[in-house]
């Protein structure tokens, strides 16, 4: 019995829980932006922000996040949150 099928089955499921938790560090990370308005950061920090607006809300009160890091996941497996950074800053390598 081949192995392959298994293996590439447990790799897409490491590539999806990835995705989440980079999501939820993404999430974390636009929060921390949030704090210190109206001072900006970076070109490419402020292009990734935005992106991950255009989805998720800023928090504001205490509500179930599983939505939100769900849909960041999706846009980072997209590649938009690299596609927003780079316009911004030109090609990352």
């Amino acid at each position: 019995m081949s192995m392959g099928p298994t293996a590439a089955w447990k790799a897409a499921r490491v590539v999806a829980n990835t995705s989440r938790v980079l999501a939820v560090e993404l999430l974390a990370a636009c929060e921390a932006l949030d704090f210190p308005r109206p001072l900006r950061s970076s070109a490419s920090l402020e292009a990734v922000h935005g992106r991950v607006r255009e989805r998720v809300p800023t928090h504001g009160h205490d509500r179930v996040l599983g939505p939100e890091i769900e849909a960041l996941s999706e846009l980072l497996r997209s590649g938009a949150v690299l596609d927003a950074a780079e316009s911004a800053c030109g090609t990352l390598e």
